[in-house]
């Protein structure tokens, strides 16, 4: 959305200014939701939340841009009103880095000595920070080393302000982090996740889980730099508010995804105090999105680990209570991290299996398979994780009606999904007779007949194969094709049994 779309405008009509205004505000609400998802974040003002704020043009940022460059008492303003301009969109970034010398007395302003000054300069850099790719090179190559260094200082408000300008460099591309590795950013960004003041351990947390997007020995520093025990910290339920925690956890989502970090937050003790927190993150109503899905994508990286993470998170009993509410969901986001959890913990042993469908939590996820393409997606792979462990689970999923599910996934135009939809089938075909005419009856032959001629080839294999093995009419004079059919089995049963079920 164009930002220019979020101020008002002057000389509207009453019901013009009153629909925009509508709008304006279900677009904040939209934009509350879903700013943890974002990777470049621009900073408004309290009052500009209120949408009474006034909408520039180029001609007037390069008129700003130029009054900058002098010793103007409005200086001040300046600064202000050329922050809220950025906000409006990358046009008129471009349009203010187009007047020579502009960003050099933005630059002046943020190392002088003026506090309010270098206050509004960062912000300033903020947001033009989350400006297109060129523009933000220019604007970090000219800026981020003062930034960090800031980082360090004792004015907290120019902190806060700092590391989220720096959160939008890290936001912007690989190349962004690496020029600000190098400067040496990760330490002190670390170290502010130790301040009292919530704000910028927010701002932090932001910076800090867009860096670690980035390549494992980005995320081998922060560890070195003491990270984990301020996460951990930071996270366990009393100590931060949710806002705090939710960011936090998104630090943690990105670093439990590079394996070799696992280790570190699990001897610390992060899964129960995950499984705690999303026990109480369950029971509210809505759920929050915000918080509940970045602490289930965290344990679900955990949780594809050994066997002995997912036990422990299963130890308790509240994660079985939690994701049980939480497949129960009304947002997309908070069902498919559910289901990323469930894959891995099905996964492991039946023990977890078993917990799940007690609780009553298999017909869920055979549901899942009715939603969106992403959905059943993870619910196809979580089904087979289970049916993997033998007939009665095969059976357990059959008798909720899940074949005609897995007959319409083999139907997907996605080879890795019909494959995984394959697999489900040929358990079933092989550990529970009865399938063989639910699919027959669901006439999931003439699927299979199809799949046969597709341009994937190991589509078009499985399928063959499949056909073969439980759909041919036996030709008694031909004695070796008995064997044949055996060994096929035997086959697709060892490709499953190789194959890691976990996404």
């Amino acid at each position: 959305m164009d930002r220019r779309d979020q101020y008002k405008t002057t000389g509207s009509d009453i019901a013009s200014q009153r629909s925009k205004r509508r709008d304006q505000e279900s677009e904040i609400r939209k934009q509350k939701r879903e700013k943890l998802l974002s990777s470049k974040r621009i900073r408004f003002s309290e009052v500009e939340g209120n949408c009474n704020v006034e909408e520039f043009t180029i001609e007037q940022v390069q008129q700003l841009a130029r009054a900058i460059q002098k010793s103007d008492k409005n200086n001040l303003n300046n600064l202000k009103n050329l922050r809220k301009a950025f906000a409006q969109g990358s046009e008129l970034i471009s349009a203010f880095l187009g007047v020579e010398n502009s960003l050099r007395s933005m630059v002046g302003h943020l190392t002088g000595n003026n506090a309010q000054f270098q206050f509004e300069s960062a912000w300033c850099i903020t947001n033009l920070a989350t400006g297109d790719h060129e523009d933000t090179m220019k604007v970090l190559k000219a800026s981020a080393v003062y930034l960090i260094t800031y980082l360090s200082g004792q004015n907290v408000q120019l902190q806060d302000q700092c590391a989220w300008a720096l959160g939008n460099f890290s936001g912007d591309s690989q190349e962004c982090r690496d020029i600000l590795r190098a400067q040496g950013i990760i330490a002190p960004m670390v170290n502010l996740l130790k301040c009292p003041i919530s704000t910028v351990v927010q701002s932090a947390a932001f910076a800090l889980s867009n860096l670690a997007r980035g390549e494992q020995v980005v995320a081998e520093e922060m560890i070195q730099a003491g990270i984990a025990p301020s996460v951990i910290s930071l996270l366990t339920p009393g100590t931060s508010s949710v806002d705090v925690a939710s960011e936090v956890a998104w630090v943690l989502s990105y670093l439990t995804c590079k394996p070799q970090c696992v280790a570190v937050f699990v001897s610390g003790g992060v899964i129960p105090i995950l499984v705690h927190y999303l026990g109480s993150l369950a029971q509210e109503r809505p759920h929050n999105p915000q918080a509940v899905t970045p602490m289930l994508r965290s344990l679900g990286n955990i949780a594809s680990g050994p066997d002995e993470y997912g036990t422990q998170a299963m130890q308790s009993g509240e994660l079985v209570v939690a994701m049980t509410s939480f497949l129960e969901s009304t947002h997309r986001h908070i069902k498919k991290e559910s289901l990323w959890v469930l894959s891995n913990l099905t996964a492991g042993p039946t023990e977890h299996i078993d917990a799940f469908i007690q609780a009553g939590t298999l017909p869920l996820v055979v549901n899942s398979m009715s939603s969106t393409f992403d959905i059943r997606k993870e619910a196809c792979i979580c089904l087979c994780n289970i049916a993997h462990h033998g007939p009665i689970y095969v059976k357990n999923v059959l008798d909720l009606g899940a074949m005609n599910s897995f007959i319409n996934i083999i139907k997907s135009p996605d080879p890795d999904t019909i494959i995984t939809g394959l697999k489900f089938i040929e358990m079933s075909l092989r550990n529970f007779p009865a399938s063989k005419e639910m699919f027959e009856v669901a006439e999931g032959v003439a699927c299979l007949e199809g799949l046969e001629y597709s341009d994937n080839e190991t589509v078009a294999q499985y399928a063959n194969e499949l056909l073969d093995t439980y759909f041919m009419e036996e030709e008694p004079d031909e004695e070796h094709s008995g064997v044949n059919e055996t060994e096929q089995g035997e086959a697709l049963s060892w490709r499953y049994q190789d194959s890691e079920m976990t996404t």
